[in-house]
């Protein structure tokens, strides 16, 4: 089964690639582009900009494509799925996609290009983009025979990271408030 997430895009454009690229975690085999060339994305990606005129704003996304350590997959299988899950994700759109196995999960990475090489538009996302991601993922695995999760059903606002692991450390006003409520509603 396979997660798709957002990678929040926190950093310098070169820093990502220098990540996403290491050799530590990556083989050469495993580093590809879709519509560009791996090795030279970071050059190819800064060019289209420029031609377009739009080298400023945001300048790629970054999203990660996590496999179950239980799945019986190669990195080359895992590398197979993350192109063709790129290809039909971002047509238009140049990226990089790098198959990491240095964790005891494979994964893959794939930084867009914000700048489509065709029409020169920036690519837009939504609140509903992920969710569409990880339909398309989802596909895609079925088709290679893995297994997928259900699908989510939560409501409501979902919790922040950090207020998680502020309740799990029992160091959260949230969870000390809702507490206190049940104690005075009790009485």
């Amino acid at each position: 089964m396979a997660v798709v997430k957002f990678v929040n895009a926190g950093s310098p454009m070169n820093n990502i690639f220098d990540y996403v690229t290491r050799r530590e975690a990556t083989e050469s085999k495993l580093i590809s582009g879709v519509n560009c060339d791996g090795a030279n994305s970071f050059k190819e990606f800064m060019a289209t900009k420029k031609v377009y005129g739009k080298d400023n704003g945001i300048f790629f996304y970054h999203y990660a494509q996590s496999f179950s350590p239980s799945e019986k997959l190669t990195p080359e299988q895992a590398h197979e799925i993350a192109l063709e899950f790129a290809e039909k994700a971002w047509a238009g759109h140049e990226v990089l996609v790098t198959t990491h196995c240095d964790a005891d999960h494979i994964h893959s990475h794939f930084v867009i290009n914000s700048v489509g090489f065709e029409s020169g538009m920036k690519l837009r996302q939504s609140p509903s983009t992920l969710k569409h991601l990880r339909k398309l993922s989802d596909e895609i695995c079925i088709a290679h025979g893995l297994s997928v999760l259900k699908p989510y059903e939560g409501g409501g606002k979902r919790m922040s990271s950090r207020e998680y692991r502020a309740r799990m450390k029992g160091e959260s006003w949230k969870q000390k408030l809702a507490n206190d409520i049940d104690k005075a509603m009790e009485y």
